[in-house]
Order: C-alpha cells, then sequence, then structure tokens
C-alpha cells in the first residue's frame, strides 16, 4: 500500500519517528496501512522480561529508589546477569550481588547486576 500525503508540515516530525521503528529482532509485528506499529502484547514477553519491565515501570512511578528493590527469582536473576547459577553462588558469597531468601526461595536484587556490570574492568583494545 502507497503512503498518503502529509496534511502539514507539523505532521512531519511526527510520521518520521513512525516510519523509524522497527520490531525487535525475533519478534513479528504486524504493521497497519498507515505506518504504525502495534506493540507486542504483555503475553507475548518473555515473563522475566515482563517481570523487569513491571519493576522498572513501578520504579519510575514512584520515583523511590530507597525503598523499592527490583527482586526477582534466582534463574531470572541469573538470566538478566548473563551468568550461570555457580557464578552467581559465588558473586553472592563475595557479597558483589546482593541476594534475599523470600520463603524458600532466594531472590536476586537487579540493581546489584547493575552495579556489579558497572565495575567491571573495560577492555582496551590493542594499538595497531
Amino acid at each position: 500500500m502507497g503512503l498518503v500525503p502529509m496534511s502539514s508540515k507539523q505532521d512531519q516530525p511526527e510520521r518520521h519517528q513512525l516510519l523509524q521503528r522497527r520490531p525487535l529482532p525475533g519478534k513479528h509485528v504486524s504493521t497497519p496501512s498507515r505506518g504504525m506499529e502495534i506493540p507486542p502484547r504483555p503475553g507475548d514477553l518473555d515473563p522475566i522480561m515482563a517481570e523487569i519491565i513491571e519493576a522498572l515501570t513501578r520504579t519510575m512511578i514512584n520515583n523511590d529508589h530507597s525503598q523499592q528493590r527490583r527482586l526477582v527469582e534466582f534463574k531470572g536473576g541469573c538470566r538478566y546477569g548473563k551468568f550461570g547459577k555457580t557464578k552467581a553462588y559465588e558473586l553472592i558469597a563475595q557479597r558483589r550481588i546482593r541476594a534475599y531468601k523470600m520463603g524458600g526461595k532466594t531472590m536476586i536484587d537487579l540493581d546489584s547486576v547493575d552495579e556489579y556490570h558497572a565495575s567491571l574492568p573495560r577492555v582496551e583494545s590493542r594499538a595497531s
């Protein structure tokens, strides 16, 4: 289908932004005829990603970082941190990341995982 002519110059930046949006890799998103994309439904998201997005949304709404923790289950924390369970237990023992017990579950604080990643040394490239 062809593009509809613009009605005014004020619409150009908004239309330009809509045309620049692309779906996430691995996600098929249908596109209506007017160039707007339909966002994926919450049910289509990975449960861990949905939990992280929900936690980030709550944090942005409350804007109170001192009282709210971003806690996820152990497996989700490992996935978020891109490390395995052995490395996670090692980092917890070294107090590099924070973990809490909630009932029988171990919960990992995602803010501490972010802090751990930020503390990693930077790789310097060799001069040619």
